[in-house]
C-alpha cells in the first residue's frame, strides 16, 4: 500500500512539473480576438502571468487585442485540442466553434474556452 501511494505521489508531481515547464504554444489566431493554444497553465494566476509576459509580442505579431474606437477589447484564448475538425451539421457538432474565414473544409475546433481578457471604460481590465 505504501509503495502504491509513493508511486501515485511521484507520478502526480512529475506530471505537474512537466505541465508547469511546458511552454504555451500559439497554434493560430482568428477573428482579430481569438488565440488557439496548447499547454496553457491551469491556474488563473499563471494564465495572467503568461498573458502579461506575452501581450506585447502578441500585439506586435498578431495585432491582438484589436481595440475598438471606444477603447473596448476582448481576447479569447481557446484550447486547440485535437485540431481542426469538419462541421457536419449534426447535433454532435454543436460543441464546435468554426472560423469561417478559413478556406479549408476543417475549420472548426471543439469549444473549450480557457481564458478571457476584456477591457472597457466601465469595468477596467478583467481576467476570466
Amino acid at each position: 500500500m505504501k509503495k502504491i501511494l509513493i508511486i501515485i505521489i511521484i507520478t502526480t508531481c512529475s506530471y505537474l512539473l512537466w505541465h508547469y515547464y511546458t511552454p504555451v504554444e500559439i497554434i493560430a489566431v482568428h477573428d482579430n480576438d481569438t488565440i488557439l493554444v496548447k499547454n496553457l497553465p491551469y491556474l488563473k494566476s499563471q494564465k495572467i502571468a503568461w498573458w502579461e509576459e506575452n501581450k506585447a509580442m502578441i500585439q506586435t505579431k498578431y495585432a491582438i487585442p484589436h481595440i475598438r474606437s471606444d477603447g473596448y477589447y476582448s481576447v479569447f484564448i481557446m484550447d486547440f485540442g485535437e485540431g481542426y475538425q469538419i462541421d457536419r451539421g449534426t447535433d454532435e457538432d454543436s460543441d464546435l466553434h468554426c472560423f469561417n474565414e478559413m478556406d479549408a473544409e476543417a475549420q472548426c475546433i471543439k469549444k473549450n474556452l480557457l481564458f478571457t481578457i476584456t477591457w472597457s471604460k466601465n469595468t477596467g481590465l478583467l481576467y476570466r
